[in-house]
């Protein structure tokens, strides 16, 4: 999961991103000890892979709704992956009786999620390692 988030952010970051701001966001990833410490705390992580179990995607679902991760391997962008693993989110959501899910995307993520029904609530603007980045808060009810 570490590898495919640097190498999702890596490779589809700079289309919407700055190479410092590229840079800073992939130097905050977790490491792999990390997302295996995070995945344990109680959240439901989902997977897409292939049949020789490369991975191809992942997203989580946090018990309040919150969707921290979602990346795609860069070859798998534009395959549907990012739109099975939010199915699978939200049926899991409705199952769960979560009543909305949101999250803070980056400019692709937003417009993926907007294409899903999520709303953006506002812009964010912060700073990652001393570099100013942003994202935007998004929701959708389930």
């Amino acid at each position: 999961m570490a590898a495919l988030y640097q190498a999702s952010v890596r490779a589809l970051g700079p289309a919407d991103y700055s190479p410092e701001q590229v840079e800073a966001w992939a130097g905050a990833g977790p490491t792999a000890l990390r997302f295996g410490e995070r995945m344990l705390d109680g959240r439901r992580a989902f997977v897409a892979d292939r049949a020789d179990g490369e991975l191809l995607g992942f997203i989580d679902l946090e018990a309040d709704g919150h969707i921290d991760f979602l990346y795609v391997a860069p070859e798998a962008k534009g395959r549907g992956v990012a739109d099975g693993l939010l199915d699978a989110v939200e049926q899991a959501g409705r199952s769960a009786d979560i009543r909305r899910l949101y999250s803070e995307a980056s400019e692709a993520a937003r417009r993926f999620f907007v294409r899903r029904g999520f709303v953006v609530l506002h812009r964010r603007d912060f700073e990652v390692g001393g570099v100013p980045i942003h994202n935007y808060a998004v929701e959708k009810p389930v």
